[in-house]
């Protein structure tokens, strides 16, 4: 090797040393590590130099308590043109994240090597990462009533219709309004606080109701709207029942008092060709017979 041959080599490998980037070389069949720079070495193996870890395997230096190769190791989806296969993962040793360019090269000894060149996107990540979060999290304050946690009056319309366009056209739906009887009164007793924690425990028994199939929602001040597909007028009956059961078993310490209430509640049912509101409409004018008979009962729709 010439004098020219070896400053320029000198001149790349400090060039590579230079850079802010994981450059390394694996073989793509013993995954034996060739070469690594100094980025490389410091900030993912944590050593000083190459000689304290040339022979190991990529796994064994690259990732954390490893013994085979990686489950996402891109040997096998390499282009045999050249071209860089582009991908982003999580390093286990120091859990930063990496933009990671790998493609195959002839290596000085005509076998084919892996080159990766991964550039730090932590900052990045995070920043996508913060703004995935600030969006869920709008999108349940859009969704959700803040003191209950169930779904507000939107939603509710919004998630039944989307449930009810999803079923088969023969379901039978029921809807369940609930108003909880009497409520002026804790308020105007106990005050505001105490009618928040009785709320509070409503939603809490209620969300037990929420699954897939079930939407429970707070459409207003002291009502509650549930809606689900059933098997007949008899169970939907059953399970109104249940919920107006579960709510007058509520109990909230409060101070020195306990504070409990009921439900009256009104009930409607109809094929999924019938339209969300048109249930709604039902319900509420059965719901105020349940109010003008004497409250804490059921009247179907």
């Amino acid at each position: 090797m010439n004098s020219l041959t070896v400053s320029t080599s000198k001149d790349l490998e400090n060039i590579l040393n230079h850079l802010d980037a994981v450059v390394y070389v694996s073989d793509i069949d013993t995954y034996e590590l060739l070469y690594m720079n100094q980025y490389a070495i410091a900030n993912i193996a944590g050593e000083a130099d190459f000689t304290r870890i040339k022979g190991k395997r990529c796994y064994q230096v690259l990732q954390k308590n490893q013994s085979g190769p990686c489950s996402f190791c891109t040997n096998g989806k390499l282009p045999d043109n050249g071209d860089s296969y582009v991908w982003e993962f999580k390093n286990t040793r120091n859990n930063r994240w990496y933009q990671c360019h790998d493609r195959l090269i002839t290596w000085h000894d005509n076998r084919l090597v892996r080159l990766e060149v991964a550039a730090d996107i932590t900052e990045r990540k995070e920043a996508e990462e913060a703004l995935q979060h600030a969006q869920e999290q709008l999108k349940w304050l859009a969704d959700t009533d803040g003191l209950t946690h169930l779904y507000n009056r939107r939603a509710f319309y919004k998630n039944a219709e989307k449930l009810r366009l999803s079923l088969p056209t023969n379901t039978l739906l029921g809807l369940v309004l609930l108003d909880i009887d009497y409520f002026k009164k804790v308020n105007d007793t106990y005050g505001h606080e105490a009618g928040d924690k009785v709320l509070e425990a409503i939603g809490f028994t209620l969300k037990t109701f929420t699954s897939e199939t079930t939407i429970v929602a707070r459409t207003g001040g002291e009502e509650f709207a549930i809606f689900l597909p059933i098997k007949s007028k008899k169970n939907a009956k059953a399970f109104a029942q249940q919920i107006r059961g579960a709510i007058g078993k509520i109990r909230v310490p409060y101070y020195k008092d306990v504070l409990s209430c009921t439900a009256s509640a009104g009930m409607s049912t109809g094929y999924t060709s019938i339209q969300i509101s048109s249930l709604m409409r039902n319900a509420d004018r059965a719901l105020y017979r349940a109010k003008a008979s004497g409250r804490d009962s059921l009247c179907e729709g």
